[in-house]
């Protein structure tokens, strides 16, 4: 009975790679080492003419009986910016199969440099998953640059468009009854060619960067995979994950999850302290949250599993992966007595999720959310300069999802939360054109949270200001002073005394001032006609700009801007501009509202109309006449 169940599978197995290899028949579109000169001789790219390089031809397949993916690609290089283009990054389970070429033309001849074993090496990434470098060698203007690895799984995505032109595409992904994959297209470009398990992408553009765009991955057009079933006779059977429901009940069984959270016995001790102190629920909250976020500090790695043991990363390491921090959040807040699940996500970089393609490897990320008098707070521990609410940028990206048994649903990752700015300017001129006085910032939420990281890059608080004063021209600033800058849970105000030169213009008996100072918009951010993706200003924006400016003894106002409202469609956005003086004193209170932090495509030229009435609003000059006799 053993020898003809053997037989029997020798028999599917042998069908199986016969049965694929038929679907493979079909010629390469291009064989590595056997370059066209023409390529080589090619100084501009046509049908763009900007480019810095080109994809000459990009070709990946599938091997269902080898679970293996091979990609060809080969680029030709048009300036020397484009050089960029032979440095590469490939994620994989395992080591790759790698070769790569560069070509040059030289006195008529093909030159051909090898890729150095030196330039490739693997890096560890997080889990199981590895990365390997490569970089290709003597690449220049001209070049033409190839390479080939093969990885043993199926492809995480396919990219047909590039940030650079691609001439060809072509994508070969065979599926049949022992390997089974869904796949999730995105993009705005058509493909030339669909057929079965062969797709074609001809002529495609170049994927242009956009300002206030989400990570580009949500819509270069492309392939997103999946794996759902791996079942050959005599060598491997898994099956995947089919819905989201399954997604949750998967993490909760696995020992790196799951499992992880219902062995935080080391946490009783910490939890008895927090209750013994009677504090309200949002204020044991808070307790708990500071306490995880001052004991262990990031290491920048992104993940939705902790590899370390909880009670690891909390008593002796001291730092762990995003997924080990706030699965640790999670299990605190829970022994304190709080309603709290952990919720899984894909940061801003990694793309969205989405809600017909239920996925394990597109999560990276674990936050934490919990419910206190009928209100829920999401929580993210990893970042010291975030207060309690406050969760990082990158994880404000479309939704994340709940992970509970009882109850697996999608959670919003939008926030409320806005960056605000009051901004007061406490300014005197004098008669011969300068201008000298206060400025004082009141900053807080998401506008705190910037300032404290902008000041972080700088090596002291002096550095800090040599780079504010080289941002705006003519400024001089003589004193300054920082407050509640070690405070994540206050405002930070920052006090400036300032002298500015060359902000006024004096003509004759005039003198022309743009009120608007250092706050002045001059450039339009939205400046194509049409957009064809949603505008992301991540979180909603309110600011505030107030000016008190005197103006010297014998100079009388002879004319200010006109005083404007100007509502963005659907109430989005906003904007009020208010002028009037009294006396030797000028009063402007400027208002600036994004009330959506999502503004879609169908808007985009409101938006743009908008930006622009802004522009010329603070082009808008003030005119003091001098007084007769």
């Amino acid at each position: 009975m053993l020898k003809i169940n053997l037989l029997k599978n020798t028999l599917l197995f042998i069908v199986l790679i016969q049965f694929s290899l038929l679907g493979y028949s079909q010629k390469s579109p291009m064989k590595f080492g056997k370059i066209d000169i023409e390529d080589l001789k090619m100084t501009v790219y046509d049908k763009d003419t900007t480019a810095e390089a080109v994809i000459l031809c990009d070709y990946g397949v599938f091997s269902p009986e080898r679970i293996e993916f091979t990609r060809h690609c080969r680029i030709k290089i048009l300036k020397k910016e484009g050089a960029n283009w032979a440095n590469n990054r490939v994620r994989s389970f395992n080591k790759i199969i790698l070769k790569a070429r560069t070509y040059n033309l030289m006195n008529g001849e093909i030159e051909v440099t090898k890729m150095k074993n030196e330039s490739k090496y693997e890096e560890y990434v997080n889990g199981k998953l590895f990365a390997t470098r490569f970089s290709l060698a003597n690449v220049r203007e001209g070049s033409v640059i190839e390479y080939q690895y093969t990885i043993p799984w199926i492809p995480y995505e396919w990219r047909f468009q590039q940030e650079i032109p691609v001439i060809w595409s072509e994508l070969r992904m065979e599926q049949n009854e022992y390997v089974k994959f869904q796949k999730n297209f995105f993009g705005y470009e058509r493909l030339s060619i669909i057929e079965n398990s062969r797709w074609v992408a001809k002529d495609m553009p170049a994927f242009r960067k956009e300002p206030y765009m989400n990570s580009i991955t949500n819509y270069l057009t492309k392939f997103e995979f999946d794996v759902r079933k791996i079942s050959i006779p005599g060598r491997h059977y898994k099956e995947f994950t089919t819905s989201w429901e399954e997604v949750s009940e998967k993490l909760l069984d696995n020992e790196n999850f799951g499992v992880r959270l219902r062995s935080a016995f080391f946490l009783n001790k910490e939890a008895k302290k927090i209750n013994e102190l009677n504090l309200s629920d949002i204020e044991k909250a808070k307790k708990a949250f500071e306490l995880v976020k001052n004991e262990i500090t990031w290491d920048e790695i992104n993940w939705k599993y902790a590899y370390s043991t909880l009670n690891h990363v909390f008593n002796k390491k001291k730092s762990g992966n995003s997924a080990e921090i706030n699965l640790i959040l999670v299990a605190l807040l829970d022994k304190i007595g709080l309603e709290v699940k952990p919720v899984v996500l894909s940061t801003r970089n990694n793309g969205l999720l989405s809600p017909i393609f239920p996925t394990l490897n597109k999560l990276n990320y674990v936050i934490a959310r919990v419910k206190i008098d009928e209100k829920y707070f999401l929580l993210d521990a990893t970042d010291k300069l975030a207060p309690f609410g406050l969760l990082p940028k990158r994880c404000i990206n479309g939704k994340g999802r709940l992970v509970d048994k009882n109850s697996s649903v999608w959670i919003n990752l939008e926030t409320s939360t806005k960056s605000k700015k009051i901004i007061f300017f406490n300014l005197s001129l004098s008669n011969d054109g300068e201008i000298k006085g206060n400025i004082s910032y009141k900053l807080s939420d998401y506008a705190a949270y910037d300032f404290r990281k902008l000041l972080e890059e700088y090596t002291s608080n002096d550095e800090y200001i040599k780079y504010k004063e080289s941002r705006y021209a003519g400024m001089n600033i003589n004193d300054y002073d920082f407050e509640n800058i070690d405070d994540v849970n206050k405002p930070v105000i920052a006090k400036y005394e300032i002298s500015l030169q060359n902000n006024a213009d004096i003509i004759g008996d005039n003198i022309y001032i743009n009120p608007m100072f250092c706050e002045k918009m001059d450039d339009n951010p939205f400046k194509i006609e049409e957009r064809k993706y949603p505008v992301d200003f991540i979180h909603p924006i309110e600011k505030s700009y107030i000016l008190n400016l005197s103006i010297p003894d014998g100079y009388s106002v002879y004319q200010l801007p006109e005083p404007v409202k100007v509502v963005l469609l659907n109430n989005k956005g906003s904007f009020m501009y208010s002028i009037n003086n009294s006396g030797q004193n000028i009063q402007l209170t400027y208002k600036f509202n994004i009330n959506n932090a999502l503004i879609l495509p169908t808007e985009y030229n409101h938006l743009k109309q908008f930006y622009d009435y802004i522009i010329n609003k603070h082009s808008e000059m003030i005119i003091l006449k001098k007084n007769e006799g």
